[in-house]
């Protein structure tokens, strides 16, 4: 087999087209362009119309001159060569090398062409320049990349026309196409990984340079894929031997250090997740320092205040505001990211009943910049919210409102506020303790809220001192009975034990028994009793109804008793009766306050009738309707007294309701048969 040399022509006639001639062996390909900025250049080259690099290398010269001598002519451009290097045609026979040197020279002549293209051109020849001052054979790696791909895409597939096609000389576009057609990779996920590696590496994200270097088809002949993958190798490395020694340092108990050793691996792989939870645990488990900066942080019921100083370092830091669980830094929040110029943040959607930690990262265009500040555990468990707090009869009443997240409340009293805790029992929404004796006493009210692994969690105590006073004893045996012809109401009663008593004109609806009175202004408490004795009377007037309830005093404070109701309605006025049709009569009067209801009864033609009529519904119709016939009626309407209420029975109204009066004429009786009927009957009915 023939010895190929880089930069000797390759000459071969093919098999039985000469004596002791033999194929040469193919060229390696590149795995991939390791070109920077790859598709966005390959985008710009595109919109000039170009169709690879070396198309970029033969600018218009208005002259008739180019770097590589005057262009060919019709018919005699017979390409590049790019084996061994990228070659085009120079004056007459020689060949030139396109190199560093022929690339600035390729740029002036778009400069100077005056092509609408030139801008472009020159803005894609330059990052070509970067590429071979750093590897003098990038250019040829580039423009083999671009051709095998071009192949391989091709409809016909990699052959030797296709290669020509392109722009490849004749000598090389077999070698090329045969190479290509052993083993290129085709359009996929990994030519994709390929041309989006050099923009992966060196990059400081080890975990997405891994992730791509595995994805490049390798064929174990591309150095410069062996040194990046040397490279990666190294950088993993590194950042494994620095999380042993991190851990170590930890178990001995320096966090600090330990912070400091996680985030030198995390400068090497800004992204990886397991090495940023390891630097926050290190960050969370380092003892507060006695100065410097940290994060300070405020409880305020739902909301949590955090505020840190400036940042000293030099540049334009921006932060990045974690927040995670205390002792999971796996599952850390962002809540904010940015300079934060205020260098303070409300949090008001902490969780509630979860020891919680933030920690302020600093970072530097998009990486993390330094150890971060973490703060102390913070429980966000709010306290009740005390609405008020009343002496009651015979003990005291506490309310307050509790966070919707609340499982449960507990309270404790103590007497006189130094006391021995007594447990009171309570709702989610207060608390009454009786009976209680006179004195001042002091509640401690706790929040109880679900945490991790079923454990609860208590809210900062809050705690009301209030006074239980002296009241009087409660009324008993209120009797009430009507004297003087229900003028007058008689009530006697057996009095307290404690303080005096009185009857009162309650002005309202029913109240229980054992009611506090003292703060209603509707409700005039005298200083004494009316009477020495348990017993009173009060006038009943006609068309009233009084509510009387029976209350005990002491030292200005009230007690309700038992209470009675007396009634005296009034006689039913202006009573008239008219028919209001064949069958039915209404009754219209004067409503008779203040019963609610009334008994409208009728009689005649041998028959009777009566109704409860409503107050509401005879308000709202105007009249009372009920069923008569033709006969004449006696109406009678009389006020109902209350089932509960003491009554003086009330006169009833009387009306009369005239019969119909007889017909005019006598109803008609059935035709006689003749002549002008039967003819009637004969006519067709059509209704």
């Amino acid at each position: 087999m023939a010895r190929w040399r880089p930069g000797e022509r390759v000459a071969w006639d093919g098999p039985g087209e000469g004596a002791g001639t033999s194929r040469p062996p193919l060229p390696d390909l590149p795995c991939f362009p390791a070109l920077r900025g790859w598709a966005g250049w390959c985008e710009g080259l595109a919109r000039l119309g170009l169709r690879h690099a070396a198309d970029l290398l033969r600018p218009p010269a208005p002259a008739g001159t180019t770097v590589f001598g005057a262009p060919p002519g019709a018919g005699q451009d017979d390409g590049f060569r790019v084996l061994d290097g990228v070659w085009l045609r120079a004056r007459g026979t020689r060949w030139r090398r396109v190199d560093e040197e022929a690339l600035r020279a390729v740029r002036a002549d778009w400069s100077a062409c005056g092509d609408p293209r030139a801008a472009g051109a020159v803005a894609l020849v330059d990052p070509l320049l970067v590429f071979v001052r750093h590897d003098p054979a990038g250019l040829r790696r580039v423009v083999l990349w671009q051709v095998a791909c071009l192949l391989r895409d091709g409809t016909a597939g990699p052959t030797e026309e296709a290669a020509v096609a392109l722009g490849v000389h004749r000598d090389e576009a077999r070698y090329l196409a045969a190479a290509v057609a052993l083993g290129f990779a085709a359009d996929g996920p990994g030519r994709a990984a390929a041309e989006r590696l050099a923009d992966e590496w060196p990059d400081r994200r080890l975990c997405r340079a891994e992730r791509t270097l595995a994805e490049v088809p390798d064929t174990g002949r591309d150095h410069v894929l062996a040194e990046v993958a040397r490279g990666v190798r190294a950088r993993r490395g590194e950042v494994d031997r620095l999380v042993a020694e991190a851990r170590r340092l930890g178990g001995r108990g320096a966090h600090r250090a330990a912070g400091r050793a996680w985030f030198g691996a995390l400068r090497r792989a800004v992204d990886d997740p397991a090495l940023e939870r390891g630097l926050l645990g290190a960050a969370a488990d380092a003892p507060p320092a006695d100065a410097g900066p940290r994060l300070d942080v405020t409880v305020t019921e739902r909301t949590v205040r955090l505020r840190w100083p400036a940042a000293r370092a030099g540049g334009a830091v921006a932060f990045r505001l974690l927040r995670f669980a205390d002792g999971l830094p796996d599952g850390a929040e962002e809540l904010a990211a940015g300079e934060l110029p205020e260098r303070a943040f409300t949090d008001r959607s902490a969780p509630v009943g979860s020891a919680v930690r933030y920690a302020l990262v600093p970072s530097r265009a998009g990486r993390t910049a330094g150890v971060p500040l973490v703060s102390a555990p913070v429980v966000v468990a709010p306290a009740v919210l005390v609405a008020g707090a009343v002496a009651v009869p015979q003990g005291v009443r506490v309310r307050w409102r509790a966070d919707p997240a609340c499982a449960g409340v507990t309270a404790v009293r103590r007497a006189g506020g130094s006391g021995e805790a007594v447990p009171v029992p309570c709702g989610p929404g207060g608390l009454l303790d009786v009976p209680l004796p006179p004195g001042r006493y002091t509640y401690e009210i706790h929040c109880r809220y679900p945490a991790p692994g079923g454990r609860t969690v208590r809210s900062a105590g809050v705690r009301v001192a209030v006074r239980a006073e002296e009241w009087p004893g409660p009324v008993e045996d209120l009797t009430a009975r009507l004297v003087d012809g229900g003028e007058r109401v008689a009530l006697t009663w057996r009095p307290p034990d404690r303080g005096g008593s009185t009857v009162l004109t309650w002005p309202s609806g029913p109240v229980r028994p054992g009611v506090d009175a003292s703060g209603r202004t509707d409700v005039r408490v005298p200083e004494r009793p009316w009477t020495p004795e348990p017993s009173v009377r009060a006038p009943l007037a006609e068309g009233s109804r009084l509510r009387l309830t029976a209350v005990s005093t002491l030292a200005g404070r009230a007690l309700t008793g038992p209470d009675a109701i007396a009634e005296r309605p009034g006689t039913v006025r202006d009573l008239t009766v008219r028919r209001i049709s064949a069958d039915r009569a209404a009754a219209v009067f004067v409503w008779p306050e203040p019963a609610v209801l009334v008994l409208l009864a009728w009689e005649g033609d041998g028959r009777r009738g009566e109704r409860r009529v409503a107050r509401s519904r005879f308000l709202a119709d105007g009249v009372a309707a009920f069923p008569v016939t033709a006969g004449a009626h006696r109406v009678t309407v009389t006020a109902l007294p209350r089932p509960d209420a003491l009554s003086v029975p009330a006169d009833a109204a009387h009306a009369e309701l005239a019969a119909l009066p007889p017909p005019l004429w006598p109803p008609l009786g059935p035709p006689r048969p003749g002549r002008r009927w039967r003819w009637l009957r004969r006519w067709p009915f059509r209704g």
